[in-house]
């Protein structure tokens, strides 16, 4: 993908979706399951740390979209696809919104739009926990991990989230060394 079509492909799926970034991540998922340029397996990778990074999943899925085709400057040209449709949408539908927001027709329509980005959201977690699970033991081992530092032992999520991805880290070192 070139850096134009980082670009458009983001601006284009933002610029529909309502629902902030886990319906974006669902509608980046429906179009790379077309593409298959990315292999499914790195693509719940991306989900997850999309996931675990701080700030908006829109953003960091398309940060890390783009750097998978074209390093910075495609991460760069991905998140400006992903932000710019919502920015001037609110800016320019926000007055008209607060002015109306007490007519069935406009309620009605943002029950509708809460629906579908419920449907959205559903595919999105069931797709990636059957990849997960499917994938092999290895990848449940950090998931419980996580789960019991926090549930049991109360270490801050972010320390626990370290201390795993160290443990992912050295895994996969020991596992290219042999």
């Amino acid at each position: 993908m070139s850096l134009w079509e980082l670009f458009i492909f983001f601006f284009r799926i933002s610029a529909v979706t309502f629902g902030g970034g886990i319906v974006i991540l669902g509608m980046v998922q429906l179009e790379e399951e077309k593409r298959k340029d990315i292999d499914p397996e790195e693509f719940t990778d991306m989900v997850s740390l999309a996931a675990s990074m701080p700030g908006p999943i829109a953003v960091s899925i398309s940060w890390l979209f783009g750097k998978h085709y074209k390093g910075l400057a495609g991460s760069i040209a991905a998140v400006l696809g992903a932000v710019t449709p919502p920015f001037f949408i609110v800016l320019a539908l926000a007055p008209v919104i607060l002015k109306y927001s007490d007519v069935p027709q406009v309620q009605g329509f943002f029950r509708g739009v809460l629906a579908g980005t419920g449907a959205i959201i559903t595919t999105v977690v069931f797709d990636n926990v059957k990849n997960t699970l499917t994938s092999g033991w290895w990848n449940l081992v950090p998931f419980a991990i996580v789960v019991s530092m926090i549930g049991v032992f109360h270490i801050h999520p972010l320390i626990a989230m370290i201390l795993v991805l160290l443990l992912q880290f050295l895994h996969e070192r020991l596992a290219m060394s042999r």
